[in-house]
C-alpha cells in the first residue's frame, strides 16, 4: 500500500540504497569514461592549439606549475636561447627564443627531430637577426621558473586555464552521463515494479481496475458447505 511517506518504511529504505548503490557504480563507470574524453580533448583539441614552444615546454610547466608551492624547490630547466646584438650599444646580449623568432624542423611525418643531445632542433625565422641559437640547462627555484614560463612562452595562462576545454569536457561528460543513466535505471525500475506481482491490497481508481481487468471473465474461487465442494 503506498503511503506519504513510503521512504521510510522498509521497504523504501532498501529500494533507496538499492538505487544509492546502482548511481554510485554509474559514477564510478562515467568518471572512466570522463577522464578519457579528458584525455582525448588535450591530445586531440589542447595540444595541436599549442605553439611548437608550447608543446616542448609543457612537461616543465606542468612540474614547475606544482613545484612552484613548495618551498626552496629547485629543479632543472632547458631553455632555447639566442645571441642577438643590442642595437643600443652593439653588444652581443643572450635572450629568450620565443615562438616569432623561431620554427621548428620537422621530418618528413611533420614531427619535430632531435639533435644527439635529444633537444629539439629549431631554427631562426626568416628575417630574424640572431648570431647563434642554443639549448642550455641551468638550476633555478621552481616558482622563478614556474613565472617566467608562464610571462614569456604561454602568454600568462595557467595550466588550468590552458586545460579549460579538456576538464569541462571531462566534467560535463560525468554529469550528463550519470544523469542519462540514473534517469534509464529509473525508467526501467519502474516499468519493472509495474510488471510485478502485486503484496497485499492496492488502492486503485475504478476506471484503472476496469482497465486492468478488462479480459477477466470472472474468478474461480473454491466454496465448501456442508461437506460439499461447490
Amino acid at each position: 500500500m503506498k503511503t506519504t511517506l513510503g521512504f521510510l518504511t522498509e521497504e523504501g529504505r532498501t529500494r533507496s540504497k538499492n538505487a544509492a548503490r546502482r548511481i554510485s557504480a554509474y559514477a564510478v563507470l562515467m568518471s572512466f569514461i570522463a577522464g578519457a574524453s579528458g584525455y582525448g580533448i588535450h591530445s586531440y583539441w589542447v595540444s595541436p592549439d599549442l605553439t611548437p614552444l608550447q608543446r616542448v615546454y609543457f612537461k616543465q610547466y606542468l612540474k614547475s606549475s606544482y613545484r612552484s608551492y613548495l618551498p626552496n624547490s629547485k629543479s632543472r630547466y632547458t631553455t632555447l636561447s639566442a645571441i642577438t646584438t643590442d642595437r643600443s650599444n652593439g653588444k652581443d646580449q643572450k635572450v629568450a627564443a620565443i615562438d616569432p623568432m623561431v620554427e621548428p624542423v620537422l621530418d618528413e611525418n611533420r614531427h619535430i627531430t632531435f639533435d644527439q643531445r635529444h633537444f629539439p632542433i629549431f631554427r631562426l625565422r626568416p628575417g630574424v637577426a640572431a648570431k647563434k641559437l642554443f639549448w642550455e640547462e641551468s638550476i633555478a627555484p621552481d616558482a622563478n621558473g614556474y613565472s617566467w614560463l608562464r610571462a614569456t612562452i604561454y602568454d600568462d595562462q595557467s595550466i588550468p586555464d590552458i586545460w579549460r576545454p579538456a576538464w569541462l569536457g571531462a566534467l560535463l561528460m560525468f554529469f550528463l552521463g550519470t544523469i542519462a543513466l540514473g534517469s534509464v535505471d529509473a525508467l526501467a525500475q519502474r516499468r519493472y515494479l509495474n510488471g510485478q506481482a502485486i503484496r497485499g491490497t492496492r488502492e486503485v481508481a475504478p476506471k484503472r481496475y476496469e482497465r486492468d481487468h478488462q479480459k477477466d471473465t470472472g474468478y474461480g474461487i473454491t466454496v465448501y458447505a456442508q461437506g460439499r465442494t461447490l
